[in-house]
């Protein structure tokens, strides 16, 4: 009877601890992840000074703006004595102020001929795609053409090299003016002083010189023609 009881309580011990080994182990949770988004870099007193900018102008866009400026940085060619003068190396050159705005559009319609007149450029130099504000930057110049050159647009790609994209813009202004109003890497925004006659004709070529334009939203140049009128310009696009 003894070994019985011995017998039953050992097995009794045994079934507890099988239902303990089985309780389920509880997983905590994760951690919500933290997205920090650094602030930008304020254009500093020293920068100011160098970029010697009229201290209305940078005022002025400042405050339609209704935030401060940043530097605005081009990427320039630097020759090295190890590439034996060579152009082999890139830097990046102080060349004016940017602001971040969600009216870019409108910023720069309201600032762009008063400050033209004045010898400064403004344009966008960075979208945001609508998630973000995007970059409205202003630079010495009196040609719009110079904002490509500043920004080195061109497309690899396609064997377009910036010289090569100004000179088709140009022959494009036979046939409607427009003003550059943004630029990037791979990228070109106008907006039209007087439209083409024919806007499909017109579409018809910036597809064929910028074909990624079509292979996003407008698919076709029908659809793209009908986009141009509705926002009275056009952009080149090359991914």
């Amino acid at each position: 009877m003894t070994y019985r009881l011995l017998f039953f309580g050992f097995a009794m011990l045994v079934l507890v601890s099988s239902c303990k080994a089985d309780k389920p182990v509880e997983q905590q949770k994760p951690a919500p992840a933290v997205i920090l988004k650094p602030k930008p870099l304020l254009l500093s007193s020293e920068q100011r000074r160098e970029l010697n900018f009229s201290a209305d102008i940078i005022e002025s866009v400042e405050r339609a703006a209704g935030v401060r400026a940043e530097p605005f940085f081009s990427t320039v060619a630097l020759q090295s004595e190890n590439l034996k003068g060579g152009t082999g190396l890139e830097g990046k050159k102080l060349a004016g102020f940017s602001v971040r705005t969600t009216g870019s559009g409108d910023l720069i319609d309201s600032l762009r001929s008063p400050l033209r007149a004045k010898g400064y450029l403004i344009f966008k130099s960075q979208k945001g795609y609508g998630s973000l504000p995007d970059i409205v930057s202003v630079v010495r110049g009196s040609n719009s053409y110079d904002i490509l050159k500043i920004q080195g647009t061109e497309s690899v790609g396609h064997r377009l090299d910036t010289k090569t994209i100004i000179a088709w813009l140009k022959m494009q202004q036979k046939e409607a003016s427009f003003s550059i109003t943004g630029a990037g890497s791979d990228w070109v925004e106008a907006r039209f002083i007087n439209r083409p006659k024919d806007m499909s004709a017109f579409a018809k070529k910036v597809g064929e010189f910028a074909p990624d334009v079509l292979a996003h939203d407008t698919r076709t140049v029908e659809k793209l023609a009908e986009w141009m009128k509705k926002t009275n310009g056009f952009y080149l696009n090359w991914d």
